[in-house]
């Protein structure tokens, strides 16, 4: 998956790279009046608009194919890859109304910078990758539970495959190195755990699945037969021709994720250069009322890693980095823990804030550097809500959450953040984490949008 990216990335790159230069080996650099005036960010703007369908090109000749592929191949779709784009760029320049390339010369030249450029680009890749793999730096390292026949051929071709690297086989028989799971993962954690049923457990384990879930370790069953799998669960095939069904906690894997953080940066800057003369004026005045700008608490995201999250200043100094139960102690007034926590972590006239601090936290202006840590990578514009670990510890089901990276806003704050009890909200945030999809992140920013507009659902 991530090779694949690179290669995408690369490709692109190589191809704009060469372009550019045959537009300047052209122009530039020689004396030959070329037959259009195509300005050289005109130029710049409209590859890069057709950068986008040139890798979908590379993907339809199978230039990102995962299975192994021979030199000839490799080069024959670099080539093939290199025509076919210079081909669709001179379609395009025939078809519009102003021309894309100032002389003919042009595409002939990409063509053979492309070439070379991309030859260059994965011949550098595919090295990284082969001393990568010759010093098992970055392999997938897998624990197989169960002992049969279907274990010897996958430990054969996993053995095999230069991405993965058997740690530990678990079972009865002689090509066993340990008796049970537990001891096979005592002082290390896999990447991946298969459990291949057989006739003593012919399912799912569920303390291993358990086990695999709480330690975000991705977790794969091979049933004995393929009719012993739910009707609605569609199998795999694991290293080619092995049936497989791949448990997985939620649906934001691969690509999915991949999209939804290029959308976080995207989306993020564009807000935080729209909103930038409102931010400066915010930190001014609150570093009149409160003396200090931001303030950051330790929270909880993705993987159970802590970091620091950001907002505006609104909390009394006091009483930074305190729970609300904490707080509400020191301030004399222990008894509106209960009402806080019943009321869904929200007081009227909660005592540990000032107007200009109430302010903030009604129309939501406060969680705006929350931005910064979405651009850092800590947290999602969309996800569940990013909590202390002391309260989201005591949480049963805290792993199931943690199983994707929090968020500024999410399916519980748009369903009535104000009304619904704490337990309740971890609910939502579950069910978002099991029932993610692209389309529900824009539908929860748009929601959270008109609230913080008309003002419902404020803090």
């Amino acid at each position: 998956m991530v090779f694949t990216l690179l290669l995408v990335i690369g490709d692109a790159v190589a191809i704009l790279v060469a372009y550019i230069a045959a537009y300047v080996l052209r122009v530039r650099f020689s004396d030959i009046p070329t037959h259009q005036i195509v300005p050289v960010n005109e130029f710049l703007l409209l590859l890069l608009l057709l950068l986008p369908f040139i890798i979908v090109l590379f993907s339809l000749i199978g230039a990102y194919r995962t299975t192994p592929q021979s030199k000839v191949a490799t080069v024959g779709r670099i080539f093939f890859g290199a025509s076919g784009a210079m081909l669709f760029m001179i379609m395009i320049h025939y078809f519009m109304n102003r021309p894309l390339f100032p002389s003919k010369l042009v595409p002939v030249y990409g063509l053979i910078l492309s070439v070379t450029f991309l030859s260059l680009e994965r011949g550098v890749l595919y090295l990284v990758r082969y001393i990568r793999r010759r010093r098992l730096i970055g392999l997938i390292d897998v624990v197989l539970v169960g002992d049969n026949k279907v274990t010897l051929e996958l430990v054969k071709k996993i053995r095999s495959d230069q991405n993965y690297k058997i740690q530990a086989i678990v079972g009865n028989s002689k090509h066993a190195t340990h008796k049970t799971w537990k001891g096979a993962t005592r002082n290390f954690q896999p990447d991946l755990i298969i459990q291949i049923a057989t006739r003593e457990l012919p399912d799912v384990n569920r303390e291993l699945l358990e086990f695999a879930n709480k330690n975000y370790i991705e977790f794969k069953f091979v049933p004995r037969e393929i009719s012993d799998l739910p009707e609605k669960i569609e199998p795999e095939l694991f290293m080619g021709d092995i049936p497989i069904m791949s448990v997985q906690p939620t649906p934001l894997l691969g690509w999915g994720r991949v999209a939804k953080r290029l959308f976080d940066v995207a989306a993020s800057i564009l807000i935080l250069i729209v909103l930038s003369p409102f931010l400066l004026i915010i930190g001014l005045i609150n570093k009149l009322v409160h003396g200090n700008v931001f303030y950051h608490h330790t929270r909880l995201t993705r993987g159970n890693e802590k970091f620091q999250l950001y907002k505006f200043q609104t909390v009394r100094q006091d009483l930074n980095g305190l729970t609300p139960e904490d707080a509400f102690k020191k301030i004399g007034q222990p008894e509106l823990v209960k009402k806080y926590r019943e009321n869904g972590d929200f007081l009227p006239n909660d005592p540990r804030y000032g107007a200009w601090a109430r302010f903030l936290r009604k129309t939501s202006l406060d969680e705006l550097p929350q931005l910064l840590n979405v651009l850092a990578g800590n947290i999602s514009l969309v996800g569940p809500r990013a909590l202390i670990p002391e309260e989201l510890n005591e949480y049963e089901k805290k792993h199931t959450i943690l199983n994707v990276k929090s968020g500024i806003t999410g399916f519980a704050q748009i369903a009535g953040r104000r009304d619904l009890p704490w337990e309740q909200r971890r609910k939502l945030d579950v069910y978002y984490v099991q029932n993610w999809s692209f389309s529900l992140d824009i539908q929860i920013l748009f929601k959270t949008a008109w609230q913080v507009l008309t003002g419902r659902g404020a803090r």
